[in-house]
């Protein structure tokens, strides 16, 4: 019997056999020294001990795979490396990206290798230390994943934490990586939450500042027509471009144009002119036709309805020789001077303002523009 049978061997034999016996027995008290650490071990802690060893050395097991750290590192600092705040969101997410591409078709790695190629390139613990008291699984479908699973884990635990040919995975150190995981998908789906709860505020925000940049450009461009509008019924129309204008009449670009708002006195009429170049009408052709619009304003619930108020137009002759004036009374049956319901009433005014030729030779272009004058008698108008 062997001598260590109190501590639990059971060997039987000869005695010339002893000896033999004893340099290998588990129970003989004598030390082992691991190539890693340098501490001495008794043969039965040996094995456990090179299986875990902190001292040894391994790469990270998605080193070619995302990871930026390719050097070796002792099995602690492997650990530290994995499981610090960065690293281990980092990882989980390498990992997850490994094992989705496992699960949906043969992954190719960075270099270009097969599946099988990237999982030897996962370091595990050295083959003559993996145990081998539990059989090794079958392959069959989903193996890759845990081949991949095992060896992310032995790559940090070695054997305690398991083993590249299928062997057992440490519930402690799965515990603890599934525990991570599920942190990280919850404050991940919090973030999502608080993301889409941020966009649909942001859209919100982009609604109402498109409204109020609606609305601000809308009071500008008020203020800009009141900045250049007339308030005692007279403007003067400068129109500028007149050549370009006529050949936009030609071509049907503009029939007509319009003059810029002006008005009867500050709280009165809103009005403005419409002119056709080339004529409308009874002047389609041969003269140029000049309307008065009554637009609607602002003040229209205290005024006067119709307007009746005579309005005389002048083209002016920029050479000092004599102007074309024409005046004319409103109609007070016509609709184009009752109370405005939409935002112009129907032009009305002189179709046959000036011939095309009478335009064209009296001096009433010059540098290539016109002016027309406008003035609405305000003599026998009743303020508000």
């Amino acid at each position: 019997m062997c001598r260590n049978r109190k501590l639990g061997c059971h060997w039987s034999g000869k005695i010339d056999e002893l000896l033999e016996h004893l340099r290998s027995c588990v129970y003989e008290i004598k030390k082992e020294e691991c190539s890693h650490c340098k501490e001495g071990f008794s043969l039965s802690e040996y094995q456990s001990h090179v299986d875990q060893c902190p001292k040894m050395t391994v790469a990270c097991p998605l080193k070619d795979h995302g990871c930026k750290e390719t050097k070796e590192m002792t099995r602690e600092e492997c650990i530290e490396h994995l499981s610090s705040k960065d690293g281990l969101f980092n990882h989980i997410v390498m990992m997850f990206a490994a094992l989705f591409s496992l699960s949906t078709g043969p992954l190719k790695s960075e270099s270009g290798g097969s599946d099988s190629k990237y999982c030897s390139a996962l370091p595990t613990a050295p083959r003559r230390y993996v145990s081998t008291d539990e059989p090794s699984p079958s392959p069959g479908p989903g193996s890759d994943l845990g081949y991949l699973e095992d060896g992310v884990a032995g790559a940090v635990g070695g054997g305690r934490y398991g083993d590249m040919g299928g062997g057992r995975v440490d519930n402690k150190l799965m515990s603890l990586v599934m525990t991570k995981i599920t942190g990280i998908q919850a404050e991940l789906t919090k973030k999502d939450s608080q993301i889409h709860t941020l966009q649909d505020k942001v859209a919100q925000l982009e609604t109402t500042l498109s409204t109020k940049m609606s609305e601000n450009e809308d009071r500008d461009f008020r203020l800009s027509l009141m900045e250049n509008s007339n308030f005692d019924g007279s403007m003067v129309w400068k129109i500028p471009q007149f050549s370009q204008r006529m050949d936009d009449a030609r071509t049907g670009k503009y029939a007509s144009i319009f003059s810029l708002p002006f008005y009867f006195s500050r709280y009165g009429y809103k009005m403005c002119l419409r002119l056709y170049i080339l004529g409308d009408g009874i002047g389609k052709g041969t003269h140029m036709s000049l309307f008065f619009v009554v637009m609607k304003g602002e003040f229209d619930n205290i005024l006067q309805w119709p307007f009746t108020h005579k309005v005389t137009f002048k083209l002016i002759n920029q050479c000092g020789a004599r102007d074309i004036i024409d005046i004319f009374q409103p109609d007070p049956l016509s609709s184009s001077f009752q109370k405005p319901k939409s935002d112009m009433n129907v032009a009305s005014g002189c179709p046959r303002f000036v011939s095309m030729n009478e335009l064209m030779q009296g001096g009433f272009i010059v540098d290539d523009t016109i002016f027309i004058k406008v003035k609405v008698d305000t003599a026998t108008m009743r303020h508000p």
